[in-house]
C-alpha cells in the first residue's frame, strides 16, 4: 500500500482508506495501485492548491471514490467498456454512465455537485495534457435557485433582546454561558459570519479599538477583515469579563462549558434555544443570521460590492441573490402604496 498522504487530516485519511478498500474488492494489482496513486495525488491537489472548504474537499473525494467504484465494478448493461482501467476512466461513456446510474436516487443539486467534483478531478488529471477531460462534453443539470432564508429585523431584535435578558437573569456558571450566547449571536448578526467562522475566532483576531475582526478561516481558506458593531463588541467584553470557568483553549473566543472551543453544532443548538426563549414560532439556522445581515444591509442602502467583501464571496453573482429579496420587498411596498398598483 502506498505511503500516507502528507499533511492530510485524519478524517481525509480515513476516507481515502475506505475508498481504497472498496476499490480493492473489484480491482487488484497494478489497477488498484494506479487508482490509489491518482486518488492521493488529487487529495493533495485540492488540499494545497484548489482553495476549497474542508466539507467540499471531503465531498469531492467521496464523489471520486464513488466514480472509481463504478469504474471497477461490473459494467451496467449497455455501457461500453475498454479493456484497461485507465481507458475506461477517461471515457465520456463512464462519466455519463456514472451520473445516469445515480440520477434516480439523488437530487439535481447533488447531481450538479457530483459533476463539479468530476470536473475538478479531470481538470487535475489533464493538466499536463497526458489525459483527455471527458467532462467537457457533459452538460450541467439545471438546478433550481432558492432564495436564502432570512429573518425580519424585528425577529432578530427579539432574539437578541431575549438572549440578553436571559443572561441578565442567570446566576453562577449559567450566567457565563448565557453571556457567551449573547456575544455569539450578536457577532453572527453584526459581522455576517458563517458558524464555522465564528467558532474559529480567537481573541487576537478581534480589534476592539478599530471595531473589526479578522476571519482567518473563511470559505476556501480565504482571509478577510469584517466590521463588528458596538453592541456586539460590548457583548464580547461582558462575556470575557464574566467568564471564570475552565479555559482549556486560551486563544478561542467561544468556549464550551468544559473550556474547549465551541463546535459548529453547538451554535445551532444555542440559536434553537434562543428562538424558543424569544417565543418565535420559526425555524432558523445560524446561516439565516448571515442572510439577515446581508438583506438588512441591502435594504438600508449598502453597496452590493461592500456586502460582497464583508460576506467573503469570491463572485458578485453569489451576492446578487440578495437583490431578489430586496426587489420583492420593493414590489410589496409598491403594491401597497401606489394608487394604480
Amino acid at each position: 500500500m502506498a505511503e500516507k498522504t502528507a499533511h492530510l487530516d485524519s478524517r481525509v485519511e480515513r476516507l481515502l482508506a475506505s475508498i481504497i478498500e472498496r476499490i480493492g474488492k473489484h480491482a487488484g494489482g497494478s489497477d488498484r495501485t494506479w487508482l490509489e496513486s491518482l486518488l492521493r495525488g488529487y487529495a493533495r491537489h485540492i488540499d494545497a492548491e484548489a482553495g476549497l472548504a474542508e466539507r467540499t474537499r471531503v465531498a469531492y473525494l467521496s464523489d471520486i471514490g464513488q466514480l472509481f467504484e463504478f469504474l471497477v465494478s461490473p459494467a451496467p448493461p449497455g455501457l461500453p467498456r475498454a479493456s484497461r482501467v485507465p481507458e475506461r476512466l477517461f471515457s465520456r461513456h463512464t462519466v455519463r454512465g456514472f451520473l445516469a446510474d445515480r440520477s434516480d436516487s439523488i437530487s439535481r443539486t447533488s447531481a450538479a455537485r457530483k459533476l463539479a467534483a468530476l470536473r475538478s478531478f479531470f481538470a487535475f488529471t489533464s493538466r499536463d495534457g497526458a489525459h483527455p477531460d471527458p467532462t467537457e462534453v457533459v452538460a450541467s443539470p439545471r438546478v433550481p435557485r432558492h432564495l436564502p432564508v432570512h429573518l425580519d429585523y424585528e425577529d432578530v431584535e427579539s432574539i437578541l433582546a431575549a438572549t440578553a435578558a436571559a443572561a441578565h437573569r442567570a446566576e453562577g456558571p449559567k450566567r457565563e454561558l448565557r453571556l457567551r450566547d449573547a456575544a455569539l449571536l450578536e457577532v453572527l448578526y453584526s459581522a455576517g459570519l458563517r458558524a464555522s467562522e465564528v467558532v474559529a475566532l480567537d481573541w487576537m483576531h478581534v480589534d476592539f479599538d478599530l471595531g473589526v475582526a479578522r476571519v482567518e478561516r473563511g470559505k476556501g481558506g480565504k482571509q478577510r477583515i469584517v466590521p463588528v458593531g458596538d453592541e456586539a463588541l460590548d457583548a464580547l467584553q461582558a462575556y470575557r469579563a464574566a467568564w471564570t470557568g475552565a479555559r482549556r483553549d486560551e486563544k478561542a473566543v467561544y468556549l464550551n462549558r468544559r473550556g474547549g472551543r465551541l463546535s459548529v453544532r453547538s451554535v445551532g443548538r444555542v440559536l434553537d434555544r434562543c428562538l424558543r426563549e424569544a417565543a418565535l414560532a420559526i425555524k432558523a439556522s445560524p446561516h439565516a443570521l448571515r442572510h439577515s445581515f446581508a438583506t438588512h444591509l441591502l435594504e438600508h442602502g449598502a453597496d452590493l460590492r461592500a456586502i460582497q467583501e464583508m460576506l467573503g464571496h469570491s463572485s458578485i453573482s453569489t451576492t446578487q441573490k440578495y437583490t431578489h429579496l430586496d426587489l420583492r420587498r420593493l414590489s410589496a411596498v409598491y403594491d401597497k402604496s401606489h394608487p394604480r398598483a
